[in-house]
């Protein structure tokens, strides 16, 4: 085979391999994307509405993020909840009691679930800046949806800290997309763009040696 064939022969693989990681990658952030990731205001008690697109099963937990990025820890924990570090020993805060009302419904108006939830159980953190509470587990099908929420119980306290309503999954890989999602991210990291780049390497050396190389018989 000639370095003009070998070219093109390993420029395809690797441009085939290149496009599924595009494609994986798509995948993963069309499949990871939260539902619903919106600021919302605790200390007040109006009525607002979100909107939320749901694309696969995973994400079935409402739930409240803390930011801790411009505040103190201790300032955070303190309405959060969760360990403080105080007197020399770990302290356990409980949340700051906060109960919210919502309702959901179609694009058409038409109800499709209702209830009331408190700021619970402390979840995975999405980031070391964030304090992640589960208020209530709302399972939905696939499709956009217009959340209404009111909290029930408004205290000027949570107006100190930045806070945002979400859908998050309470567990990890419940679903076959956020397993492909994984997995694809996890091969295409350790073995796809490796490999891309081999192909790469492999086309541009028998491309030189085509152009500017002692010809090779076919």
């Amino acid at each position: 085979m000639s370095h003009k064939s070998k070219a093109i022969l390993w420029g395809s693989v690797g441009l085939s391999l290149l496009l599924l990681v595009v494609a994986l990658r798509l995948f993963f952030v069309w499949a990871t994307t939260l539902p619903l990731d919106a600021p919302v205001r605790l200390d007040q008690g109006e009525t607002v509405e979100l909107p939320v697109k749901v694309r696969t099963l995973e994400f079935d937990t409402l739930a409240v993020v803390f930011s801790t990025g411009e505040l103190p820890l201790f300032t955070v924990r303190k309405l959060s909840g969760g360990p403080i570090w105080e007197n020399e020993q770990w302290v356990e805060y409980p949340p700051a009691p906060m109960t919210l009302a919502w309702k959901l419904f179609t694009p058409a108006g038409e109800l499709v679930s209702e209830g009331q939830g408190s700021v619970a159980d402390e979840l995975t953190s999405y980031g070391r800046d964030e304090i992640t509470r589960a208020v209530a587990r709302i399972p939905l099908q696939p499709g956009d949806y217009q959340l209404q929420v009111k909290a029930l119980t408004p205290d000027a306290r949570f107006g100190e800290v930045k806070t945002r309503l979400v859908f998050v999954a309470a567990g990890k890989g419940q679903t076959w997309e956020s397993g492909v999602a994984l997995w694809g991210s996890i091969i295409s990291g350790v073995l796809l763009i490796p490999l891309v780049i081999i192909c790469g390497l492999l086309t541009l050396h028998h491309f030189v040696r085509w152009r500017y190389g002692a010809p090779a018989a076919d």
